[in-house]
């Protein structure tokens, strides 16, 4: 069939011109002449009008995805016959497919977490549904003109319940150079074959090439069972080792080692690139935190001595340098002729269907057999792989391993034992603690013995312990219909409404209110790199403090509120200067330049010390640590010193304690010490990650970021570690109290 169906009426669609072509359909253009729009016509050829596999397909397709309804799944509006060839009617997309984007070159960080994170919850919503994909690829995601993401493509999709698949060739199927190794081998699968795929096409996506490329489908169906990816890196080297580490979880040929969903994935991917320090520290730490203290140790000011050369600052009105712009990696022949070839959105499948799958379910097995031989264990299942044993836990402290389990430790410090003591209830207590009131909303389920959500919407009613809880919370969230940026929230906690701040389609992070509680300050990327910000606390009167060309983060105020403290990568290598800038007059200073990563300041409350985040590799979390310097004496002091990541640093409101986030093993956890590095104590820790912890002004309470739902939320609890209770549904992080006006 070539382009004889133009111009006709097929069942009420006017068919216009031909959009894509391949082996298995056309997909034509069309205009919907009942409701006066343009849609996708995917037609049958002629040739398969009378094979039972294509009819099938064409008939699955319609049955798997009239049972998907997700808002990135195209839909299919119609299904139909025209003088005996099989027709499906979908949403219409302007924007071509992702496949298409590609030749472009390799795609920045924050657009590739801006798919991910359309495409991933589609990808388990079909999951939960018991539907497996199994042909993900570039040209199945299409775009729409607003950014937005959509999978298409359910013609081989299968039903995980399904014993087997209802549509094979030769017991293998789908595209190659995607296909999970289980899949290539024709062993069963589950939802974890495709994150496979998305791990590829996240490859993709950052390099311009997919990690598996040869000259015939089998073949590259052999490298995706025997073969270790190649580095990303290597051919994009400004992938940051954090992207790398997650695209080469996602292609972990074992299903148990890679991420147990799409969103799992999109979630370390969005930390890799908001904190990268969380994705390195998980995958780089081999030991726990050692908190015993050695005698602190000095190390100078700026302005002090030094072998490395004086780095001249700029204020925001002169720019010293012009920030490297994202490289574009060159395809070669063989890359580009392929991109030409999976152009259209349909080649691949007939590629990957119609040439040798017969020969590639048996070579891709014979060498599954000779590398089973040579490798002991290289394809043993889940049971028969030996897990690395856990990370010893930290000597102060506990470690919950799963809900309701406790692993003690010798010598536990009175607040520790505390802590112990209260996981140890929160099981039994959870049933009185949570509300069964009329007015209250019906709460989530509990991911954790002893969290309590509050419910989506509705006055909650707190834990006795959290009743005076009360003021307004800052925080940043995905909000609106453009869920790809971030945008700031407040949440007032007397009322429990929330109110929108920002709303640009910026990322805009990190938000920290003034002494005052009129203003808050924050970082975003509006200007296409991050600067600093601030805003009133209704959302307007908005002045940007930094303009140059490198990025300037984390916020935060001196207690006066004259100054904006912050961290600022004036040399491009990630290894942060103190920098802070006087509100009234533009004057930008330098408050700290030794050569290292330092980040995430914060004032005492009297302003005599200041405590961050400092690391002598900016890259290797291992190397953090918190240090306190003396804006008197220009004294710095080392506050902890192990070998694992430890950030994050705030003071208590009286300004004898330093609440801070320590990576111990499995996750992150929340510690407390005392200003002086000593008494170093776990304050708390769940199933999942905590982070951005802070003090409410009056110090009773404690607000904090918490994965142990699966998203960023946030969760209450006593400045003692108890009677935790989570507050947000929809997502929620980095929040802190805005101070009464």
């Amino acid at each position: 069939m070539t382009d004889e169906l133009i111009s006709k009426n097929i069942g009420g669609y006017e068919v216009q011109r031909v959009i894509g072509r391949g082996g298995m359909a056309t997909v034509y253009l069309a205009r919907q002449q009942s409701m006066n729009r343009q849609v996708a016509l995917k037609v049958l050829p002629k040739q398969f009008v009378n094979d039972d596999t294509y009819i099938q397909r064409f008939e699955r397709e319609v049955a798997i995805v009239a049972k998907l309804e997700h808002r990135n799944i195209v839909p299919v509006y119609d299904y139909g016959e025209y003088d005996g060839l099989p027709y499906i009617v979908m949403r219409y997309m302007p924007a071509g497919s992702l496949d298409e984007l590609l030749l472009d070159g390799p795609m920045p960080p924050d657009k590739v977490l801006s798919i991910v994170t359309q495409i991933a919850p589609a990808l388990d919503y079909a999951h939960s549904k018991d539907v497996l994909h199994r042909d993900l690829k570039p040209s199945n995601v299409l775009l729409d003109d607003d950014g937005g993401a959509f999978i298409t493509d359910f013609g081989i999709a299968r039903l995980s319940a399904d014993g087997i698949s209802a549509i094979t060739t030769q017991g293998v199927v789908g595209t190659p150079s995607y296909m999970s190794p289980e899949q290539a081998q024709g062993k069963p699968l589950d939802g974890r074959s495709d994150v496979y795929a998305l791990g590829i096409v996240l490859f993709e996506m950052l390099t311009s090439r997919r990690p598996f490329e040869s000259e015939t489908p089998y073949s590259i169906a052999v490298m995706q069972v025997t073969t270790p990816p190649p580095s990303p890196r290597s051919f994009n080297p400004a992938i940051s080792p954090a992207l790398e580490t997650v695209i080469l979880k996602a292609l972990r040929k074992q299903p148990h080692e890679r991420y147990a969903t799409a969103t799992d994935l999109m979630m370390e991917l969005r930390q890799a690139i908001e904190h990268p320090e969380l994705v390195l520290s998980q995958d780089t730490q081999p030991a726990p935190p050692a908190h015993t203290k050695p005698a602190p140790q000095s190390v100078p000011l700026v302005g002090a001595p030094s072998s490395n050369p004086p780095i001249r600052y700029p204020t925001p009105s002169q720019p010293s340098r012009v920030s490297a712009s994202y490289p574009v990696v060159q395809r070669g022949p063989i890359s580009r002729l392929s991109q030409r070839r999976k152009t259209n959105p349909l080649v691949s499948v007939f590629i990957g269907g119609a040439i040798g799958c017969g020969l590639l379910g048996i070579v891709a097995l014979f060498a599954a057999l000779v590398i089973a031989l040579a490798l002991p264990g290289v394809f043993s299942s889940p049971e028969e792989t030996p897990m690395p044993s856990p990370t010893q836990p930290p000597e102060a402290g506990v470690v919950i391993t799963s809900p309701g389990t406790i692993n003690p430790l010798p010598t536990l410090d009175p607040t520790s034992l505390a802590a112990r003591e209260t996981r140890v209830a929160r099981g039994a207590d959870i049933a009185a603690t949570q509300t069964a009131e009329a007015n209250a909303v019906t709460p989530l389920p509990s991911p954790t013995p002893g969290f309590a959500p509050v419910g989506v919407r509705g006055t909650p009613t707190l834990r006795p312990a959290l009743a005076g809880v009360g003021g307004r919370l800052i925080f940043f969230d995905r909000r609106g219909d453009d869920v790809r940026s971030f945008e700031l929230v407040s949440l007032n906690l007397d009322t429990w409404t929330e109110t929108q701040l920002t709303l640009d389609e910026s990322d805009n992070t990190y938000p920290v209110a003034a002494p005052d509680g009129r203003r808050v300050a924050f970082q975003s990327n509006r200007d296409g790199d991050f600067e600093i910000y601030v805003i009133n606390t209704l959302g307007g009167d908005l002045r940007q403090i930094t303009d140059n060309n490198y990025r300037d983060r984390l916020p935060t105020w001196s207690p006066d509120g004259e100054w904006l403290l912050y961290s600022a990568d004036v040399r491009g290598d990630e290894t942060y200067d103190l920098m802070r800038t006087r509100l009234s007059d533009g004057t930008t200073e330098p408050v700290l330049s030794n050569g290292q990563r330092n980040s995430h300041a914060r004032y005492s409350p009297d302003g005599r010390y200041i405590v961050f985040t400092t690391g002598s590799d900016p890259l290797d979390a291992a190397t953090w640590e918190i240090a306190l310097l003396d804006t008197e004496t220009g004294d710095v002091t080392q506050l902890t010193d192990n070998d694992v990541r430890d950030a994050s640093p705030v003071f208590s409101p009286d300004g004898r304690q330093i609440l801070y986030v320590s990576f111990q093993g499995t996750n992150n956890a929340l510690y407390v010490m005392n200003i002086d590095g000593t008494n170093a104590r776990l304050l708390f820790d769940s199933v999942g990650s905590e982070w951005a912890a802070s003090y409410s002004p009056d110090g009773r309470y404690i607000v904090f970021t918490s994965t142990v739902t699966g998203e960023d939320e946030l969760f209450l609890m006593t400045a003692q570690g108890t009677d935790v209770q989570q507050i947000t549904s929809s997502g929620g992080s980095y929040a802190s109290w805005i101070p009464d006006p």
